[in-house]
């Protein structure tokens, strides 16, 4: 139909424009054939015309014109003399004309030139032109219109014959194409054409690709139902998989909580000190294998999808803080300065997943503190630009360790490489911690990468995009009203360490001097002082190169016209007693260098405003935290809460008893489930640790007897803890089901038992219980590691 209707509209086109050009060439041959009668009319009158006009016979000249009406097509005619006279015949038509002027020569003697005596005007109408060709183009353009449809309909129905019919049997072959008409072949109704032409080449290609398609198709089903046996293997081998990683878990978990409890309990008993020596190689090592079983349950739950992200309020200065508490010893033990540098411009606010963030920045740093020997591991975060409420941040970990070769680059993030072996260097770990960093990074939207050259350090950055939380989920800044104005000098002799340092005093209206001797600040303390310009306090690094800083304090304090200027030490690399010996040096305050960020405003502050009172007592860390604090702390650990252990272990169920109670608990122990059963019916607990796989009843079961028998009796919700080896994210689930309340992986150890018991205890004060999470206990248990 729509090819019919084509041919329809091609005929009536070209009809049109064979009409047209016919009535083009009518028309020009009628006005030329106009055109020359007019021409040979003028010829033939235009002599006697000259001699009347010359003879000034103008009677004769009238007379010519009238004889010129006799012609048909001369409708007008017009003779002008040179004199000026004029003579016509006719009337000038209305319309289309065709005039023609002639000149009237006069020109009998031989001996005179020629000499024009005038003008004729012949005019002529063409409006009958145009109404007899009006006339004959319909007739023209509905015959022509008839011969070329039945020309084209011809030809049409000549190629549907020949052609469009074999085409139209081609296309209902391909369509009904599948692995049953695959194997018939195609074949035209028509005679075998004697040579070779398109349509049987087109139908030999044709069989030619379905013979190959067959071919493929064959080999495409042996293939997918190959596959779908490798996929259904697959499965099973990646369901044994995480079956073995559970199992493993389990089994490692177990005897690792007694290394590291029991390991724990000796470091607070007298030891002497190869003894703690050896104690704290077997937390190291201990804490290590825990890390390689954490890191195994994280890419596992990575691959299968399981892992999802929080997106909670949290303050990025706070996670940052609790990662420098963390690994600050491990630097001081390796004599390297962990420093951290913040862009002024971060959000106190974001929202996300802190823990998981922690983690990344965790594995990042312990691989810089691991792989330097010497100078520094920074931390920066830099706020590359805001938009629509999110924040564009770049959090990088920079060292001065023994870099990367560049081919070696892309091996960072392949499991289980360890590059500390290209270098001859034995090193800890099971080489996942830079996988799963990229892994954890790619779902929150963010990129991973590095640069690094040998022998000059590395630098891991990662970029991501956050969105911020209003500002009622911010904590309160720290405040800086009595450091506003001051003077401060700082001297200090490592470049970056002063830098960051001058950048963070740089955010408050303070005047900062900075030098990197103890020469150069006693001269500038001497000019100062002349100038009448005292600084109000002097910020010194424990270390400076031509003077001891202790030495340089006792010089300061000895003058009197320094008496009312603070002390601030700054100590990269503090080691136990520091602080009391720059005390006793008459300093006034002593702060990590890696606790800058955090504690300096605060610190300055503090100091400033006992000099305003008059008051001077020595800073550290610990005197910025509130006294509410510690009187929240102190009601907790008075309050003693009873506590039913269940664990079927008993090695690990009387460490797991000791920690309770050198935590201020009452605890009751029981072996299996049916063993607690019969202990909650007849005590009142505020909190039950129950371990999961167990002999005869296990804690599933037993939380689920609890928790009918608490729904029949109408008894209070008794929190329940789950105490498990094995630590995959449906375990958890599994514990959820239960109607366990909280989730907490083995090894515990006593700051996590801590976390714990303060959670719980806080909604035992107001008689409501607060069931903390897993990632919360996690992240308390992370922020007290270093005191361990």
């Amino acid at each position: 139909m729509r090819l019919l209707v084509y041919v329809l509209l091609f005929s009536l086109v070209i009809s049109l424009v064979a009409t047209g050009v016919q009535m083009i060439g009518e028309f020009e041959r009628y006005k030329s054939d106009l055109m020359e009668t007019q021409k040979r009319a003028a010829g033939l009158v235009s002599g006697g015309m000259s001699n009347n006009i010359w003879l000034m016979n103008f009677s004769e000249v009238a007379n010519s014109l009238d004889d010129m009406r006799a012609v048909e097509t001369i409708h007008y005619a017009k003779v002008v003399t040179s004199t000026g006279e004029q003579f016509t015949t006719g009337t000038h038509p209305e319309g289309r004309v065709i005039s023609q002027t002639f000149p009237l020569v006069f020109n009998r003697s031989t001996l005179r030139a020629p000499e024009d005596v005038g003008t004729l005007t012949i005019t002529s109408s063409i409006e009958q032109v145009y109404s007899e060709l009006r006339g004959s183009a319909l007739i023209n353009l509905l015959f022509q219109s008839i011969v070329v449809m039945l020309g084209t309909l011809g030809l049409l129905l000549i190629v549907r014959f020949t052609l469009s019919r074999h085409l139209e049997a081609m296309a209902d072959y391909a369509a009904r194409l599948n692995l049953d008409a695959l194997v018939d072949p195609l074949k035209l109704k028509r005679k075998p054409p004697k040579t070779p032409d398109e349509l049987s080449e087109l139908e030999q290609a044709l069989n030619k690709m379905r013979l190959q398609i067959l071919e493929d198709t064959r080999s495409l089903r042996q293939t997918t139902l190959q596959s779908q046996g490798e996929r259904d293997e697959a499965i099973r081998a990646n369901r044994a998989k995480n079956q073995f990683l559970a199992n493993v878990s389990h089994e490692l978990r177990t005897p690792l909580q007694s290394v590291l409890g029991y390991a724990n309990l000796l470091t607070d008993t007298p030891l002497d000190q190869e003894q703690r020596e050896y104690v704290h190689t077997l937390l190291s090592a201990s804490e290590s294998l825990s890390a390689i079983i954490n890191d195994l349950l994280d890419i596992s739950s990575v691959e299968a999808g399981k892992l999802e992200l929080e997106k909670i309020p949290f303050d990025l200065r706070e996670t940052l803080n609790d990662l420098v508490h963390m690994l600050g010893g491990r630097a001081r033990e390796k004599g390297l300065a962990l420093e951290l540098r913040i862009d002024e411009d971060l959000p106190w606010a974001l929202r996300g997943d802190p823990v998981r963030i922690r983690q990344v920045l965790l594995n990042l740093v312990s691989n810089a503190i691991k792989f330097t020997d010497s100078g520094h591991v920074l931390i920066s975060i830099e706020v590359l630009g805001r938009r629509d409420e999110k924040v564009r941040l770049r959090l990088a970990v920079e060292d001065t360790g023994i870099g990367i070769n560049p081919e070696d680059i892309p091996l960072v993030y392949e499991p289980y490489v360890q590059l500390g072996q290209r270098f001859q260097r034995q090193l800890p770990g099971a080489g996942l911690g830079l996988t799963i960093c990229r892994q954890l990074v790619n779902l929150m939207q963010g990129s991973l990468d590095v640069e690094s050259r040998p022998g000059e350090g590395s630098t891991f950055w990662i970029e991501l995009t956050l969105p911020t939380a209003p500002e009622s989920t911010s904590r309160v800044r720290p405040d800086a009203r009595m450091v506003q104005g001051k003077r401060v000098l700082v001297a200090d002799s490592y470049e970056l360490s002063r830098k960051i340092t001058l950048e963070m005093l740089s955010r408050h209206e303070v005047h900062i001097e900075a030098v990197k001797s103890a020469g150069e600040a006693l001269t500038c303390l001497r000019l100062a002082f002349d100038n009448t310009e005292p600084f109000d306090a002097i910020i010194l690094d424990g270390f400076l190169p031509d003077m001891d800083s202790d030495l340089l304090c006792r010089q300061i304090r000895s003058n009197p016209l320094w008496a009312d200027m603070r002390l601030l030490i700054l100590s990269s690399n503090p080691q136990r007693g520091d602080a009391e010996h720059f005390r006793q040096a008459g300093a006034d305050a002593f702060l990590s260098k890696s606790l800058r960020e955090s504690c300096l405003t605060p610190i300055l502050n503090q100091l400033f405003e006992d000099a305003k009172k008059d008051e001077r007592r020595f800073l550290t860390r610990f005197s910025l935290q509130a006294t509410g604090d510690t009187e929240k702390r102190r009601e907790l650990t008075s309050r003693r809460m009873k506590v039913l252990l269940v664990e079927d272990n008993p090695v690990n169920r009387t460490l797991t008893r000791r920690l309770l109670e050198k935590l201020g608990c009452d605890v009751m122990t029981a072996n299996d489930g049916e063993a607690a059963s019969s202990l909650w019916q007849w005590h009142p607990f505020d909190l039950v640790f129950m371990d999961c796989i167990m002999p005869r009843v296990d804690g599933f079961e037993a939380t689920r007897r609890l928790r009918a028998w608490e729904a029949s009796r109408k008894r209070r919700r008794v929190p329940v803890v789950a105490l498990t080896a094995s630590a995959m994210e449906e375990d958890e689930e599994r514990c959820r089901r239960a109607g366990m309340d909280s989730f907490v992986a083995k090894p515990v150890n006593i700051e996590m038992l801590r976390a714990v018991l303060e959670q719980y205890a806080h909604g035992l004060s107001d008689g409501k219980p607060n069931p903390p999470t897993n990632e919360t206990l996690k992240g308390d248990y992370e922020r007290r590691m270093p005191y361990l």
